[in-house]
C-alpha cells in the first residue's frame, strides 16, 4: 500500500519484482504544496503554477515531504531599474515634443494636400459646367485647371513622405531608449 502511494503503481507482492529505478525515482520526486505537481529536485520553480519553490537544503534530501511553494519572486529574478538621468530624460523629453511637432506637420500637410485637390476638382467642375461649348472643349478646359491646381498640390506629397520618415526615425529613437531603460541592469559593468 505504501509503495502503492510513493510510486503510483499496484503494490506487488514480492520484493524481488520492485524495480529500484522506479523507487528511487518516486523518493527523489519533489511534489508542490500548491498545486501538488511534480517537481524535480533541481527546480527553482514549479511548473504547473509558477511558484517559487521555497526549499530548505535539509527538505531536498527528504523527497517524501511536500514542498512549500511562496508567491515571492527571488532575487536573481527582479529587474533592478535604474533611475532615470537627467540627460536620458531630457533627450525623451526632446523626442516626445520632436514627435509631437512633426505629426502636427503630418497632419497639416495632409490638410493642404486635401484643400488643394478639393479647390482644383472644384474648379475644373465649375470651368466644365459653366462653359458653353461642346463636350472636348468642356473637357479641355476643364482639365486645364484640375492638372496646374491638382500637379501643384501634389508637391506637397515631398513634406509628407520626409515627414513620415522623420516619425520613424524618432520612434524608433525612442524605442531604443526605452529599451535601453528597461534593460541597462543588464548591460552595465560590475
Amino acid at each position: 500500500m505504501i509503495l502503492r502511494f510513493i510510486t503510483g503503481h499496484r503494490a506487488v507482492t514480492s520484493a524481488s519484482s520492485i524495480n529500484r529505478h522506479e523507487l528511487a525515482k518516486a523518493f527523489r520526486t519533489l511534489r508542490c504544496g500548491q498545486c501538488n505537481e511534480e517537481i524535480e529536485s533541481q527546480a527553482k520553480f514549479c511548473g504547473q503554477c509558477g511558484n517559487v519553490m521555497a526549499v530548505p537544503l535539509k527538505a531536498r534530501h527528504e523527497e517524501s515531504k511536500p514542498v512549500r511553494c511562496t508567491n515571492e519572486t527571488p532575487n536573481f529574478a527582479r529587474a533592478q531599474f535604474a533611475d532615470i538621468t537627467p540627460k536620458v530624460r531630457a533627450e525623451i523629453n526632446s523626442i516626445m515634443s520632436a514627435l509631437f511637432r512633426e505629426r502636427f506637420i503630418l497632419i497639416l500637410n495632409t490638410v493642404v494636400l486635401l484643400g488643394v485637390n478639393l479647390f482644383g476638382f472644384s474648379l475644373s467642375l465649375k470651368a466644365y459646367t459653366e462653359f458653353n461649348g461642346d463636350e472636348m472643349a468642356k473637357l479641355i478646359i476643364a482639365f486645364t485647371p484640375f492638372l496646374f491646381v491638382n500637379g501643384l498640390g501634389f508637391v506637397t506629397m515631398i513634406p509628407i513622405r520626409g515627414t513620415k520618415r522623420e516619425i520613424y526615425r524618432l520612434q524608433q529613437r525612442l524605442q531604443f531608449l526605452r529599451a535601453q531603460m528597461e534593460y541597462h541592469h543588464l548591460t552595465r559593468s560590475s
